[in-house]
């Protein structure tokens, strides 16, 4: 409806074209739609990928550290080391079931004790490739953590955002450009229809706008 309303005012501005306070209401609905605009291609930012790629992330992060979890318990057994083995004993079920945090710390913890016995490990089939890599992951994982929270808050408030300029813009077109356009019903019918037609047209909230000087009961959303 903002965007008809517009155009509507535009193919007319010669009309009022000595008019500053219309002419000046006329560009802020035309900024008001601008800001819209610019904070729906944000909205529109598709979030799901921080939720795939995560989901990739966590799938490798959790086989790194059960390959490691896999050496540290061949380790401990040839050292005897119960307390050791019970402290890295962990089937990928077991990782599969915990909650990102506690993964995250569990792999953590597995590297910090394996990272310091490379070459003791080493006969394990745990290489420098894989503690580079899984150092990598930590980071990684790590960093995976606030994007979405970031995604989420950055759409709060753009939404929050966008509901104050559709209040603003909606009290502009009621209350200073329906106002300032309803003289030119007389001398100019053609611009006057077309303006009221314009506003009640569906736009950006989806719902139908009632015509400017009349009052309506309210109607369902489109």
């Amino acid at each position: 409806m903002y965007r008809s309303t517009d155009l509507a005012l535009d193919k007319f501005a010669y009309l009022f074209a000595g008019n500053d306070e219309l002419n000046a209401a006329h560009q802020a609905l035309k900024n008001a739609i601008k800001v819209i605009d610019e904070d729906q291609e944000v909205l529109v930012v598709d979030s799901t990928g921080l939720t795939d790629n995560k989901i990739i992330l966590r799938t490798v992060f959790t086989l790194r550290t059960l390959k490691i979890s896999i050496g540290l318990k061949a380790y401990a057994t040839t050292q005897k080391d119960t307390a050791m083995f019970t402290k890295v004993d962990y089937q990928l079920n077991d990782l599969n079931r915990l909650p990102d945090p506690i993964l995250f710390n569990t792999g953590s913890m597995l590297f910090k004790l394996a990272n310091p016995m490379r070459d003791k490990l080493a006969r394990f089939f745990l290489t420098d490739d894989d503690f580079s890599g899984m150092e990598k992951m930590i980071n990684d994982f790590k960093t995976a953590f606030p994007q979405k929270r970031m995604a989420t808050t950055v759409s709060k408030s753009t939404n929050t955002k966008m509901a104050e300029v559709f209040r603003s813009t909606g009290k502009l077109l009621k209350e200073v450009i329906d106002v300032l356009v309803a003289p030119y019903q007389f001398e100019h019918p053609d611009f006057f229809r077309e303006y009221t037609n314009a506003r009640i047209i569906v736009g950006y909230t989806g719902s139908r706008k009632s015509k400017p000087g009349k009052k309506q009961p309210p109607t369902e959303k489109e």
